[in-house]
């Protein structure tokens, strides 16, 4: 019986000996009957895949601890039946397939695409943080993204282009160089197009902040526009409705979450309270207009964001309260 959302093991060895013919074919006929073989049945198609980011998976970490360990316990669970069928590589990569194709999933590594002419694939990921958790993710074509908290970004890749959607939270994107495919980060209603640099993008309650760190990035919207250029040192502020606006400032500072720390430059007290609760144990709530138009600006530890608003009570005229459920509530003392 095969795992969960995996195709079954009888199908996976057919499918690795198909792979291994392929890589190693030198008749040009050899391309046509694997089509053949894969159109008739769709299973086929997903054990193929299957095993083809198995093989590609053991070239790229088969130094790893964990790696070869995986391999390990996947073979003294793989019955001795099938294991007499199998020879060398063959056998390695069917049972790989089935006992490690879920946990290499799960790992967060992108999926890689096997060159099939004439065969279009897309590989799509989804990668999620929690409130008080950060994280970073290699992706296949060597871009890096670090998750801030609370985030969700959604990758797609084909052969022509590189996409993540970024559906919550902040992101940097260090985007390996491919002038044959640039790399769109949507969010928001905006494209951010790369080739090869380093961004932060973050999802605003109005809107998205994109700060350049290195390189340049074109920015367009879904609304007719034109396109506008940002280069290392600028940030763009992209609202839902009204003007886009494009200022100098310290993109390393906006980005400054990866250490740790968060930068407020005459930020109002309502957005920064949106950027605090993505760490504090106890929630923020800021009660009036008045109270969340005050500008803060200052360094902030994120392993203090609960003294946060503690901290507003010192520097403006605010009360601080504590609600039934814990929330930390933020009104101004002035009427």
């Amino acid at each position: 019986m095969s795992a969960p959302g995996l195709p079954d093991p009888d199908l996976l060895e057919a499918a690795a000996e198909r792979l291994l013919r392929a890589e190693q074919a030198a008749d040009p006929t050899a391309d046509a009957a694997l089509h053949a073989w894969l159109a008739e049945d769709p299973g086929r198609r997903a054990a193929f895949d299957a095993v083809a980011e198995t093989d590609h998976l053991m070239a790229l970490y088969a130094e790893e601890a964990q790696m070869a360990e995986l391999r390990r316990g996947a073979l003294r669970a793989r019955p001795a039946r099938a294991l007499a069928r199998w020879a060398g590589l063959a056998a390695g990569l069917s049972v790989l397939a089935v006992g490690g194709w879920a946990a290499w999933q799960a790992s967060g590594f992108a999926p890689h695409v096997f060159d099939l002419p004439g065969v279009e694939q897309t590989r799509t990921a989804l990668y999620r943080t929690a409130a008080d958790e950060r994280t970073t993710v290699a992706l296949a074509d060597g871009s890096v993204i670090a998750l801030n908290a609370d985030t969700l970004v959604e990758t797609t890749y084909d052969r022509r282009s590189r996409t993540a959607r970024l559906l919550r939270g902040q992101a940097l994107f260090s985007v390996a160089h491919d002038p044959s495919r640039p790399f769109d980060v949507l969010a928001e209603g905006r494209r951010v197009t790369a080739v090869g640099t380093e961004f932060d993008v973050l999802v605003l309650p109005d809107g998205v902040r994109v700060a350049m760190l290195d390189g340049a990035v074109r920015v367009s919207g879904d609304r007719p526009g034109p396109e506008q250029t940002l280069s290392a040192g600028e940030v763009m502020i992209a609202p839902r409705e009204g003007p886009v606006v494009v200022r100098k400032a310290d993109a390393k500072r906006l980005a400054g979450w990866r250490e740790g720390v968060v930068y407020f430059e005459e930020t109002p007290l309502s957005e920064a309270v949106v950027e605090m609760n993505r760490y504090a144990r106890n929630r923020i709530v800021v009660a009036d207009a008045r109270a969340g138009a005050l500008r803060v600006s200052g360094a902030f530890r994120i392993a203090e964001a609960d003294a946060f608003a503690q901290a507003m009570t010192e520097i403006f005229p605010l009360s601080l309260k504590r609600s039934g459920d814990g929330r930390a509530v933020l009104s101004s003392t002035k009427p």
